[in-house]
């Protein structure tokens, strides 16, 4: 095989991005983009992210610059504190776009009006610059310049906290996990930047480019957007799954799976004989998923396979679904999650070492690119943990340096950071 040129860049290496926001969302797709090679500034205020406080808010211990909460969404970063409605943040802002492929925020188009770093501003200064921009809420109607977060624009204006629990007499409103939506939200916001940027070089002309929260939960949505004109009821009761060959079980040790066959129709008499129920395999009473959705006998189907699945442990089913090719998978708690060994082998979950924890593991882009391989890791930094190497690449001299900060222009840390801050993590496969 012939080795790479040591010339021929890995990845996105040579790309340069710039944001400014908060949060997760926003955050976390230049945090991909740098994973795969990119190199991105991240700038704060002179206080900075209100996200750095969240730990707690998961329910994580407060461990100061330890803050795996924080390296979420911020890993791969170089990180600037300025104040942006200065003349010497602002200066340093505009140096740093002379040299950006992409700007992305996360901020309101009024704050980003009233700073001058909205769209059109930022477009007519610099014309090939694509410019990201995450939203709560789309940019037309009356709630476009509203403050929105994944658990409201996503989870509860979205519909999942309504969809996802047990259709039951003990019936709640689900409680998804903090930031599902950002994450996902975030690839999207990637794959719309890459667009822009495919265009940006072929026309020398940058474009605008929005993802919002709402969009992105009826996206997610979209099997019970369309069926539910239908009267398709959401929440679902498992036992009146409309596909009872793509449902949850319960096996005689107590296990929870799914199996996913969602072709009813095609798959019902294979299904039948697998779990001992031949009898039934070529039952037209059964065989069709819509005449069982319509009469009522989605519950007789789905109350004869429990039955069927309970008669033995997970250790044979387990066996028969991997000796037959079923499509199946054991309802994971988060306690089985991290101990999945599919997830460290494919460097899904990668342990990162902290001084006041150990190793402790954080999740990688699920987007790889075989010139990069298994990402290098790094963990976010302090508050201005690098604004004066920054500005020192910039041009500027230690002396500027110090009057800016004198002048409240910028923060540069200048404390202790943990030991192990400074470390690349690597994954399995290495360099």
């Amino acid at each position: 095989m012939t080795e790479r040129p040591e010339t021929v860049p890995r990845g996105l290496e040579g790309l340069v991005v710039v944001e400014l926001g908060d949060y997760v969302a926003m955050p976390a797709c230049p945090r991909q983009l740098g994973e795969l090679g990119a190199t991105v500034y991240k700038v704060e205020t002179l206080s900075g992210n209100l996200h750095r406080m969240d730990g707690p808010g998961f329910g994580m211990p407060e461990l100061g610059m330890d803050n795996p909460a924080f390296d979420m969404s911020n890993a791969n970063k170089r990180f600037l504190s300025l104040d942006m409605r200065t003349e010497g943040g602002r200066e340093i802002m505009s140096k740093l776009l002379d040299k950006a492929d992409i700007f992305v925020t996360s901020l309101r188009n009024p704050s980003l009006q009233r700073l001058g770093y909205d769209y059109k501003t930022l477009h007519e200064k610099y014309p090939k610059l694509v410019y990201g921009q995450m939203r709560g809420y789309g940019e037309r109607g009356p709630m476009k310049d509203a403050k929105g977060f994944d658990a409201t624009c996503y989870s509860a204006r979205g519909g999942l906290l309504m969809s996802i629990p047990q259709d039951d007499e003990h019936f709640q409103p689900g409680n998804m996990p903090a930031a599902f939506g950002d994450w996902n939200a975030s690839i999207a916001l990637g794959m719309g930047l890459m667009s822009a940027l495919w265009r940006a070089e072929k026309t020398g002309v940058g474009d605008l480019v929005t993802v919002n929260l709402h969009h992105m939960a009826l996206w997610a949505m979209q099997v019970p957007v369309v069926s539910q004109p239908f009267g398709v009821p959401f929440p679902k009761n498992r036992k009146e799954a409309p596909c009872p060959t793509n449902n949850a079980y319960q096996t005689s040790d107590g296990v929870w799976f799914l199996i996913c066959y969602g072709s009813y129709d095609a798959w019902y008499p294979f299904v039948m004989r697998l779990i001992g129920l031949e009898e039934y395999a070529e039952d037209e009473r059964f065989a069709n998923c819509a005449h069982i959705n319509a009469n009522g006998e989605v519950r007789t189907v789905i109350q004869m396979m429990a039955d069927a699945f309970s008669q033995h442990d997970w250790a044979y089913w387990e066996a028969l679904f991997k000796e037959k090719d079923v499509p199946y998978a054991m309802c994971n708690t988060m306690d089985d999650v991290m101990r999945d060994e599919e997830a460290y082998a494919n460097d899904i979950l990668r342990p990162i070492r902290y001084d006041s924890i150990g190793e402790h593991a954080i999740t990688t882009t699920p987007v790889r690119l075989k010139s990069v391989g298994d990402p290098v890791i790094t963990r976010a930094k302090p508050v201005g943990y690098d604004t004066a190497a920054v500005m020192e690449e910039l041009g500027y001299s230690s002396e500027d340096v110090e009057r800016f900060v004198e002048m409240n222009w910028v923060r540069c840390f200048d404390g202790e950071a943990p030991e192990s801050i400074e470390e690349p993590s690597f994954g399995p496969a290495g360099l």
